[in-house]
């Protein structure tokens, strides 16, 4: 769009389709079709609208239109302006770990009512009521096949998060992941701290924190029933990064080619979903999921094939 429309981003516009409106040119931009098709207004909040355009250049694999106009554009923005340039291996691992991790605890709580206390307590603050209730019930039932495909991989990553620091002196409860995970911020604190791991892996919040820096919010997903909701529904969707983070460590890759396959993984995440209603963001969880077993198979035809040997 660039390369083919010099004139799609400026600053400023004073054209007659403005004017008439009484809008200002210091307002965030907007497409306008006055004059060939660009952007008005100023220079903020620029990259959602450059999103904006690019997801009408995604065609979906079902026959539907996307119902959540503000969704994608936030994700295709989450996806492309942190940069992993700094990012360790050890920070790459520790991503992994903190989500398998909390796979474990979840595991172990289906047989230790105590221990699945103290899950559902910590999974409340990120879950609405009744989620978290069908999870408990599942948990109680021992229908593990039931828990994991609705469990994102923010809640796992933010169960053994908190799980270290409420109960720092309950490591009987951890598994292999969680005692590896153990050993890696013993000796290496602050390169794999949540702290860290969310400034790199996290998004930027513009609706919710006015900031464009990334952290992991750690809230419940807000509910979506049209337009703006849809955009704080994205924001608090903090799944991506930290799923796209595992496979790449477990299929090999170094931590640089998050450059390349986020953005890559994420527009084929959007060309994957399919919801039924407004209500449906498990949605968004199905299309990450398909996506990154397509990855794992290597049926993604335009990401790389690792030659490094797989993670454990």
């Amino acid at each position: 769009m660039l390369h083919n429309n010099a004139i799609f981003v400026r600053s400023h516009d004073y054209s007659e389709a403005l004017s008439t409106e009484g809008e200002q040119p210091w307002k965030t931009p907007r497409l306008v079709s006055s004059g060939g098709t660009h952007l008005a207004g100023s220079l903020a909040d620029l990259p959602y609208a450059l999103a904006w355009v690019e997801q009408d250049f995604i065609v979906p694999e079902s026959v539907q239109s996307l119902i959540w106009e503000d969704l994608v554009p936030s994700l295709l923005t989450g996806a492309v302006l942190p940069r992993w340039w700094r990012v360790t291996g050890n920070e790459l691992h520790a991503v992994t770990l903190y989500q398998r991790a909390g796979e474990e605890l979840l595991t172990a709580s289906a047989k230790d009512e105590k221990l699945r206390q103290m899950v559902i307590d910590i999974l409340s603050d990120r879950m609405l009521p009744q989620r978290s209730g069908r999870l408990e019930k599942a948990l109680r039932a021992g229908r593990l096949d039931q828990v994991f495909p609705q469990i994102m991989p923010a809640d796992t990553f933010y169960l053994a998060s908190e799980f270290r620091r409420r109960f720092p002196n309950d490591a009987e409860h951890w598994g292999p992941a969680g005692k590896e995970l153990d050993d890696l911020c013993h000796r290496f604190a602050s390169e794999v701290s949540p702290e860290r791991l969310s400034q790199d892996f996290g998004v930027p919040h513009p609706a919710l924190a006015h900031s464009y820096s990334r952290e992991l919010l750690n809230v419940k997903p807000f509910p979506t029933f049209q337009d703006y909701s849809s955009r704080l529904l994205a924001e608090s969707w903090d799944s991506n990064n930290l799923y796209w983070a595992r496979l790449t460590d477990e299929m090999g890759y170094p931590p640089v080619m998050l450059n390349r396959l986020v953005p890559q993984l994420t527009r084929r995440m959007v060309e994957k979903l399919f919801a039924t209603n407004l209500d449906d963001w498990p949605a968004i969880l199905r299309a990450m999921q398909e996506t990154g077993e397509e990855f794992r198979l290597g049926k993604t035809a335009s990401l790389p094939k690792s030659e490094a040997t797989p993670g454990p």
